[in-house]
């Protein structure tokens, strides 16, 4: 077993890189889920069924679908259903952005999309700059 900071760290390493990654609202909210789920400690899968998580999330039916298959395209969970009438276990997995996510409106407000603050400082005129320039040249 896992000592407890481990595990936190573990989540929260997690977290962040769910924050910081591009993909849609309904995917993003359905991975948060899976990982606040997902058991750190020994490192198990989620087990919850479609009609919990629809519950917890707020989702349709379809709209989970949806979200889940496309998490699984990106790399993001991984499945696994040992028979027919078992639960899907899910295992949480670092994937991959969104090919198309930049397109989005919403995506100029990502951390990626922003300039540093040295960039934003560097594009402003000399003027505003360095607001000391006006007394050196008096």
């Amino acid at each position: 077993m896992k000592d407890k900071s481990t595990v936190e760290r573990g989540y929260f390493d997690y977290a962040e890189k769910v924050k910081l990654a591009k993909i849609d609202l309904k995917a993003k909210a359905l991975l948060w889920f899976y990982a606040y789920t997902f058991n750190w400690t020994e490192g198990k899968p989620c087990f919850y069924t479609q009609e919990q998580i629809c519950a917890y999330v707020g989702f349709s039916p379809s709209t989970f679908q949806s979200a889940k298959r496309r998490l699984i395209e990106l790399g993001w969970i991984k499945t696994y259903k040992k028979t027919y009438d078992s639960p899907v276990f899910v295992t949480v997995k670092i994937g991959k952005d969104n090919e198309n996510y930049d397109k989005s409106s919403w995506a100029k407000g990502h951390k990626s999309n922003k300039q540093t603050l040295e960039e934003a400082i560097e594009s402003l005129p000399a003027d505003l700059r360095d607001p000391f320039l006006d007394l050196e040249s008096a």
